[in-house]
């Protein structure tokens, strides 16, 4: 008897050990670890905000077409990531990961307090301070970059520093939804455009 109840008690610790490593590896149970892109190898660093992982940095992977890098300025690659069309944007978060829809961007608002103060706290975590030093390397993986500018349709980037938006998954026939955030701004705004307009992506993890 005292044999099978080691036996029982001595798999019951392995099978937590191991449940607990995979865990680790895949980062469940974790608020916050590090994801490498297979395609390029480029690393993010993710934080958990209520019960969804998100990506701090913004993608930076280079597709084919439909993406870009504020002005075509390589330097701009670090700091900010790429600006995606919306249809580039649905088809370019790594595997595992996706770009949220409306009902996980308004999830990630409430979770932060509200419409009011939501765009202020996540501004506090920007690698992009008003003064505009230049951003360390490897900075854009360490936290949120939220003024990455646009891309117009007629192809001339502006605001960066000052504004920058993000694509929601959510769309209604030729109507597709973003959210922005302006510098010094408290709040997250909620507008549409244009889907050959070109935003940032923020990735969030699929479970």
């Amino acid at each position: 008897m005292y044999r099978t109840k080691q036996k029982t008690t001595l798999l019951a610790v392995s099978f937590a050990l191991v449940f607990t490593i995979f865990s680790a590896l895949l980062g469940f149970g974790q608020d916050k670890g590090n994801f490498t892109d297979a395609r390029d190898g480029h690393v993010y660093r993710w934080a958990m905000f209520g019960k969804k992982a998100w990506m701090l940095g913004n993608l930076n992977y280079k597709t084919q077409a439909g993406s870009w890098l504020y002005g075509d300025d390589t330097s701009k690659a670090a700091p900010y990531g790429r600006l995606y069309d919306w249809t580039t944007a649905q088809k370019a978060c790594p595997k595992g990961w996706h770009v949220p829809g409306d009902n996980e961007w308004e999830a990630l608002i409430t979770y932060l307090g509200g419409d009011a103060v939501a765009g202020g706290k996540l501004e506090a975590m920007d690698s992009i301070p008003k003064a505009f030093r230049p951003a360390k390397a490897g900075e854009t993986d360490t936290f949120i970059t939220l003024l990455a500018g646009v891309r117009h349709t007629d192809g001339k980037f502006t605001g960066l520093g000052i504004w920058g938006g993000y694509w929601s998954s959510t769309h209604t026939l030729d109507i597709v939804n973003n959210y922005l955030f302006t510098r010094n701004g408290k709040a997250i705004g909620r507008s549409s455009n244009d889907i050959h307009t070109a935003f940032s992506v923020k990735c969030v993890r699929n479970k």
